[in-house]
């Protein structure tokens, strides 16, 4: 297993989180020792011929670590010299469209909240940079990333670990500067036409949990439904995770090779398909990691090369967090990153452990997949929320085989849908053959999150973290005594049984010659 790019892949999320939340002087400082290691290096093997063998793995460390601390440096200035760092009072602010708004705080308060790029700050045009908006929900429910608006604001410090530059809270609704990039209205469309279709094909909370579930769009999810997927440990799945991306692209591209395609025309086409896939869903963290892992294996297929997971997710951590430093404090994306590592790291072990055991090899599988990303995650789940979700394996297993039927059919229903009324007629056709599935997935949520024991309280942090990871390696040990044990009595009993049939046979034969 080629595990040349963890070590780099590390370094670079450790040097953008210490300069997220370090002091201002750590980037130098980072950036100094970083260029001293690989000077030592380079000079080590010139005057003791080192091989690169030994220093590779130093240099390549070092140089990341330079290379990271550099970007982020130069970026953490251009934030802190913005004029809107260190204003106070309301100015009126020109800004684009980053997310979609959704709701903040209480129902009852009618606010959201969305993140936006400021271009100027009253009459003058300003660098661009992130900023942070909390408003009343008239005005700004339904904005469309890219759309750009104008607004009065109140303007506050920045919470900081992160590039925004300040906290704005708008004084009313915001004032329509032209309209949305093509591509954004496209994606908005589609959104609003699988939303429709949905409520009219389907009814109560599988209206509202189907957009969630293939394009991340959870406005009409409800509460309850939302409260039984995060107790069942389902809440990954009503937000568009990196698996649902993999499904319906790898779906897409599976297409297009078995109608003909060549592997370049699969690699282009794949390429469309994720750009398109995550102005869909919304780049969240999971999607984008997943999103940067899809390309290098088109860049794989494109050059008749085979992708190697770990590389490839390697890539997508430090492409991810060069290009979008936040994703370095977002608990989405570590969850993202350590599922994905653990599920090629210890998923096929334990897939042939289960195959072993007699266990048919799609129950195996499945059980394999859901049992590594909750070993994997459940320590980092409590650092984050101090619970441990006990019913998560049972749930992810027993919705596995709906999942991908509801992302690949929904998607396919959300592109049909635009093709006028008969689109429509048929794309609720589709959605209506969902109505099992989704009934499915919401019986599991509401069964297995409403037992009190569902989820269990532990400290939060790194006690909560170590408390996980303890009780997960001594259960491991036990149950690997156990299985061993099991194991050995079996081959026992069956060269005991063994023996048994080789005497009873003696004896026969033996009896056979005593009448001849």
């Amino acid at each position: 297993m080629d595990l040349r790019l963890v070590a780099p892949a590390l370094v670079v999320w450790l040097v953008t989180l210490l300069g997220l939340h370090g002091p201002s002087w750590s980037m130098p400082v980072v950036l100094v020792i970083g260029g001293l290691i690989c000077a030592a290096a380079l000079f080590a093997h010139r005057r003791w011929n080192l091989t690169w063998q030994v220093l590779g793995i130093v240099v390549i460390g070092a140089g990341m670590a330079a290379t990271c601390a550099l970007a982020l440096w130069l970026r953490l200035e251009t934030r802190d010299a913005h004029p809107l760092s260190g204003m106070s009072g309301k100015a009126t602010v020109t800004m684009s469209i980053r997310d979609d708004p959704r709701n903040f705080g209480p129902a009852q308060r009618g606010q959201v909240t969305t993140r936006v790029t400021v271009l100027a700050v009253g009459e003058r045009r300003v660098p661009s940079a992130i900023a942070d908006v909390v408003a009343r929900a008239p005005g700004w429910v339904g904005l469309l990333p890219g759309q750009h608006v104008r607004v009065l604001a109140s303007i506050r410090a920045p919470r900081g670990g992160d590039l925004s530059v300040a906290r704005l809270t708008a004084s009313g609704p915001p004032a329509m500067l032209g309209r949305p990039p093509p591509l954004q209205r496209g994606a908005g469309v589609v959104r609003a036409t699988l939303q429709q279709n949905s409520a009219q094909a389907l009814s109560g909370e599988s209206a509202g949990l189907l957009p969630g579930l293939v394009i991340g769009d959870e406005s009409a999810l409800s509460e309850d439904v939302r409260d039984q997927f995060r107790a069942a440990g389902l809440s990954h799945l009503t937000a568009v995770s990196g698996a649902n991306f993999a499904l319906t692209c790898g779906a897409a591209i599976a297409l297009i090779r078995l109608i003909g395609g060549s592997p370049k025309v699969a690699a282009v086409s794949g390429v469309v398909v994720i750009v398109g896939f995550v102005v869909l869903v919304r780049p969240s963290p999971s999607v984008l990691r997943a999103a940067m892992m899809g390309g290098v294996g088109l860049l794989a297929l494109l050059s008749t090369r085979r992708a190697r997971a770990v590389p490839a997710l390697g890539v997508a951590v430090i492409g991810g967090l060069l290009w979008w430093p936040e994703l370095a404090s977002a608990p989405g994306f570590a969850l993202s990153v350590v599922a994905t590592a653990g599920l090629v790291l210890i998923a096929p072990s334990i897939r042939d452990t289960l195959r072993e055991w007699r266990i048919p090899p799609v129950v195996a599988e499945v059980l394999a997949i859901a049992i590594a990303a909750q070993v994997v995650t459940a320590p980092l789940i409590a650092m984050i929320s101090g619970t441990f979700n006990v019913v998560s394996i049972l749930a992810n297993v027993v919705v596995a085989p709906v999942v991908g039927v509801i992302s690949v059919v929904g998607t396919l229903a959300a592109l049909i849908g635009l093709a006028g009324d008969v689109g429509s007629v048929v794309a609720q056709v589709l959605l209506r053959a969902m109505s099992p599935e989704l009934w499915w997935m919401i019986t599991v949520a509401r069964v297995l999150g409403g037992l009190s024991w569902a989820a269990i309280d532990i400290p939060d942090g790194l006690a909560g973290m170590a408390l996980v990871m303890t009780f997960t390696v001594l259960g491991a040990a036990l149950l690997n005594r156990r299985v061993i044990g099991w194991a050995r009595r079996r081959a026992h009993g069956r060269r005991n049984e063994t023996h048994s049939r080789r005497n009873e046979t003696h004896s026969r034969q033996n009896e056979a010659h005593s009448r001849q």
